[in-house]
């Protein structure tokens, strides 16, 4: 999966045959998708590039990294989760949890009790559609227990949120964002107190 890249800051003026040309600089490219909004069409400002090896996708990322392309500064990092390093601004490794692979739905830790579900909602909005937010609280206290389940409209939309937010600082706490595991169960509203949840429409970025 080392041939596999994932390219952010693109500029919205960026097409996929740019990237072809761009990066077949560096080897052969066998495939780039750069997702778009759904109310606009409009290019989402990242990318997934896949190369034929992996010496070719190492190659990209050293030769293109950081470099100036249509007003915008390339940040290209492998696609994979389980890389050693990421670029400034990118996904950051919290605890010693085996990430999930990537899905539409994100598991928030380290959330701040002052931070309302509608205050996360519009947060992530910045990443992508919104599907719903849950805040799960104490059932005898009725206070947040300080994670949030956060479901995106595609799981392109979940990895920008990642990307773009796993880190992030509100209310004082740095968020910890992840997708969430489908092997294990979302707890019951009777372990963990009716939760705090708001379906939403419209929400993009």
């Amino acid at each position: 999966m080392k041939n596999r890249l994932f390219v952010r800051n693109l500029s919205w003026a960026v097409t996929e045959d740019d990237l072809y040309d761009l990066f077949g600089r560096a080897g052969q490219v066998t495939s780039v998708k750069i997702p778009t909004r759904r109310e606009d069409g409009k290019s989402r400002g990242f990318a997934f590039v896949e190369m034929s090896t992996e010496d070719e996708a190492q190659q990209v990322i050293q030769q293109f990294n950081a470099m100036p392309f249509k007003q915008r500064e390339l940040s290209v990092d492998y696609q994979d989760e389980s890389r050693a390093s990421a670029p400034s601004g990118g996904a950051r490794s919290f605890g010693n949890d085996t990430p999930a692979s990537p899905n539409p739905k994100l598991f928030v830790r380290n959330v701040s009790n002052s931070v309302s579900d509608t205050e996360l909602n519009e947060l992530f909005g910045h990443a992508g559609t919104v599907i719903s937010v849950s805040v799960p609280t104490d059932r005898e206290t009725g206070q947040p227990r300080g994670f949030a389940f956060v479901e995106m409209a595609s799981t392109d939309d979940a990895t920008q949120a990642v990307e773009k937010l796993n880190g992030h600082s509100i209310g004082g706490k740095e968020l910890a964002v992840q997708f969430q595991d489908p092997t294990r169960a979302k707890p019951s509203g009777g372990g963990y107190g009716a939760p705090r949840e708001r379906s939403t429409s419209g929400y993009g970025y």
